[in-house]
Parts: C-alpha cells; structure tokens; sequence
C-alpha cells in the first residue's frame, strides 16, 4: 500500500514534566486529523532554534539552522517540504525534500528547525499519524483536562499496585 503524507501544523515547543524534556508538538493540519498530536523529544538547542523561528526571532548571527536554510535557498533548490517519520519504535527522523526533487535525511528536530524557518509543508504519513498521534483531553474532544487531584490518585494507586491489578 503506497503512503499517503498528510500535512502537520507545528503547534510549538513544550516542556514535558517532570523529565523537564523539550517536546515540539505537532498537530494534523486536514479535518479528522486535526485533534492527533504527536510529541517529538528534542534538544535543548533544538527546541530553542525551533521556538526562536516559531517567534520570527533573529538572533545576531545566524545559528546553525539558519545558515543550512540560507545555503540551500542560495544553491537555488529551496526546500519544498519536510517528512517526518519513525526511525525505530521510539526515535523520529526528518527528511528534508529540496526543490529540485532531491532529498536529505536529518534528526526529525533539525528538519522541523529548517521548516519552521523556510516555512515550508512538515508531513507524516496518515498511518503513522494514526498509530502515534494521541488526543489530548480538551474541551474540543468533550473530555475535561485531566485534575492534578486525578494525577495524585493515579500516582498512589501506581505506588500500591500489584501485577494482578493490571489483568
């Protein structure tokens, strides 16, 4: 079966708790996707590049994202989208796809990075989104947020259970 590449929204960077990991979320940009997100861990570098871009920050000298960016639009290609994709069951990759049909692979954080700067189409396949997009419980899908007093009961329950609870 042929993959089919939905676009993605790139909602922003996050602080996953209480790891304190940086996390970009991204979004299903189609109607029926748009409540799927899926969380990429990155670096700490990573997540600043990406959330400087988001805010149309420049910094004094280009940093490295920046610099790929400009090589790439002075080289005359430009970069027609961004693939993102699962290198193994717990790792992201990026594919940075260039104007002139050819492509590169890159950590999924440095594609976004370029991506965000470029502003260019970030794409997951339609299954994969599927399989790895969660929902989060909002308001939009019915579901409250989840209280801090559920997390306190969750966590005591976690501290006092058994295998057999989990049958």
């Amino acid at each position: 079966m042929e993959s089919q590449l939905v676009p993605l929204d790139v909602v922003g960077v996050r602080i996953e708790l209480p790891s304190k990991q940086p996390v970009v979320v991204l979004r299903g940009a189609e109607p029926g996707l748009e409540n799927l997100h899926v969380a990429v861990l990155v670096g700490p570098a990573e997540a600043n590049a990406i959330a400087m871009a988001m805010e149309k920050k420049v910094p004094p000298r280009p940093m490295t994202h920046d610099l790929l960016s400009e090589v790439i639009a002075r080289l005359g290609s430009g970069v027609r989208s961004v693939e993102i994709g699962m290198l193994d069951a717990s790792t992201y990759r990026g594919t940075i796809l260039l104007g002139n049909g050819r492509s590169f692979d890159a950590r999924a954080s440095d594609a976004i990075a370029v991506a965000v700067r470029v502003q260019c189409l970030v794409t997951m396949d339609r299954e994969m989104l599927t399989r790895v997009g969660i929902t989060p419980r909002t308001a939009a899908t019915g579901q409250r947020p989840i209280s801090e007093d559920e997390i306190k009961e969750f966590r005591r329950f976690l501290d006092s259970a058994e295998p057999e609870d989990f049958e």
